[in-house]
């Protein structure tokens, strides 16, 4: 559908009844009639979650809950709403122009109020069309087929008859590239973009690449030079704390989170990692406070789950606050319900126990989880949680076995200089942790070291046959996915057997794990197109 017409459906978005019944008769004056109407944040979440719409009208300023812009952030992010949806954003107020003109995740449109129906129906057609534009590359992005979407976009380019076609073209390929890890093209693009216009989105897209490519230093100066230029830009200082952390930097992640959220209070995502970096930091009070903001905003959250109530407990209990450690430990129990034996209700108990003192019992916890250290796919949070639990054991208690857990926990989950940087930090300065986190990531890099000599010496099926034996052994994805990567390349059935082995605990919402499934299926594809011929 590349036209407006009288089968286009629109959520309309806006806390006050009069604007709300306002926009509804402007859309029935242009023959537009297939139209709801949402009053908060939280009600359009629900709506969007079982419908779709191809166009959003959302006023800016919603009341209690996240605003307009926090809400497209949240749906953007979390592939809520299709690319194909245009969403529009209503406001009164002119400084919005600048948070759009900085936002990474920014409305197809926006109209400033008062406007008439002859208003609203051109932005919304203006907006359809460049959508309409892109609608072979977003199929195919919407269809995970990234690779394919690339020559349709470079396609589009020389046919995009205005600069905002040619910009949204660029920037949806930038976006492709970065999204496949293909850093030096994804930089091509976006220096192409800043060629024709210096845009705070596009040099956040080369930062993004530089702490990708593990140029942390250089990406942390790019993300501060975007926050001198565009202050409103809050995705700088996300990222730029984000940053912080992984380098163990806490304190310095907190002050720029502060920032950002005195600018945009009620972004969910935003009060959980302040939450998360004031407990790192050794703050569990002002953790709380963040927290306890974090689970009041984002109740109808659809991101909403244990990870915040995990952190808020862990906040209580290090504050010593026992009492309302316990209700977020009943909140938790409800949510763990039958997985009660699983790694993180373990390591939730043992952070109860910790918070009253109950060491022995807190290990007793604590090694029931390391069990299950072993065993199937486990986030890196989850792990980060078991070692700050672990770190808050004395020392001195009977059958200590910090050391022992920690290493195995390393040789999980470390994969790069930064992992090392971020969880030595978090051992509080117990020398004896942070070593044998800095030895577990010194024994992976000599065995990722060999594989690349094998691999050069073009001895790639025991550099394959290496990576595969110290990955089943460790669970550790970055020596997972490098041996899926060289078995695939061999294409034989026992190497295809043992990729499939590994997709058993690698993270299936990683793109490189992703593109291994895709190369499965094709293999699997082109196996059964040879059995036809054979027949």
């Amino acid at each position: 559908m590349s036209e407006l017409n009288d089968k286009t459906t629109v959520l309309v978005i806006d806390d006050s009844l009069m604007v709300r019944q306002s926009v509804r008769a402007m859309l029935g004056n242009v023959d537009i009639t297939r139209s709801e109407m949402c009053t908060n944040a939280a009600d359009a979440l629900s709506r969007l979650k079982s419908k779709q719409f191809d166009v959003v009208l959302c006023d800016y300023h919603l009341g209690e809950g996240m605003n307009g812009q926090e809400l497209l952030e949240q749906l953007r992010g979390e592939g809520g709403i299709p690319l194909t949806t245009v969403w529009i954003m209503i406001t009164g107020e002119r400084s919005y122009e600048r948070v759009v003109a900085a936002a990474e995740v920014a409305p197809d449109d926006y109209i400033l109020k008062p406007f008439s129906s002859q208003m609203l129906l051109d932005r919304m057609q203006q907006a359809f069309q460049r959508k309409f534009f892109l609608r072979p590359a977003h199929d195919a992005l919407m269809d995970s087929r990234e690779k394919e979407a690339i020559p349709i976009l470079e396609s589009l380019i020389p046919k995009a008859d205005t600069m905002v076609k040619k910009l949204d073209v660029l920037r949806l390929l930038a976006e492709t590239h970065l999204a496949l890890e293909q850093y030096d093209a994804a930089a091509r693009r976006y220096r192409e973009i800043m060629q024709l216009r210096v845009i705070p989105w596009a040099k956040m897209g080369m930062a993004r690449i530089l702490h990708a490519q593990d140029k942390a230093a250089e990406s942390a100066d790019l993300l501060q030079e975007i926050i001198q230029d565009a202050p409103h830009y809050t995705d700088a200082y996300d990222t730029l704390a984000h940053n912080l952390a992984r380098c163990g930097q806490f304190a310095e992640s907190l002050d720029v989170l502060e920032r950002a959220i005195a600018m945009s209070p009620r972004n969910f995502r935003r009060l959980c990692l302040a939450g998360e970096s004031a407990l790192n930091a050794g703050d569990p009070a002002k953790a709380a406070q963040f927290l306890e903001k974090a689970v009041q905003v984002g109740r109808n959250n659809s991101g909403f789950g244990p990870d915040v109530l995990v952190d808020l407990l862990q906040a209580h209990s290090e504050a010593g606050n026992t009492d309302k450690m316990d209700q977020v430990a009943n909140q938790l129990s409800t949510m763990f319900k039958n997985g009660q034996d699983g790694f993180l209700p373990h390591v939730c108990r043992a952070i109860s126990l910790l918070g009253r003192q109950a060491y022995a019992e807190a290990q007793e916890s604590l090694r029931q989880a390391a069990a299950q250290l072993g065993e199937g796919r486990l986030a890196w949070r989850s792990g980060v949680r078991f070692l700050e639990a672990v770190v808050r054991l004395p020392p001195d208690l009977e059958n200590y076995c910090g050391p022992a857990w920690i290493q195995q926990l390393s040789m999980r989950f470390v994969r790069t200089h930064q992992d090392v940087e971020q969880l030595t930090a978090m051992t509080r300065k117990r020398e004896q942790l942070a070593q044998t986190i800095r030895d577990a990531y010194a024994e992976l890099q000599v065995t990722n070291d060999e594989a690349v000599a094998l691999t050069k010496d073009k001895k790639r099926v025991q550099a394959a046959m290496l990576l595969y034996e110290q990955a089943q052994r460790t669970l550790n994805e970055r020596l997972g996915m490098n041996a899926c990567s060289l078995l695939l390349q061999q294409g034989d059935p026992e190497s295809i057997a043992k990729v499939r082995e590994m997709l058993h605990w690698l993270p299936l919402e990683h793109e490189r794990v992703q593109g291994f499934q895709r190369a499965l299926l094709k293999l699997g594809n082109a196996s059964s197109e040879a059995e036809v011929i054979k027949d």
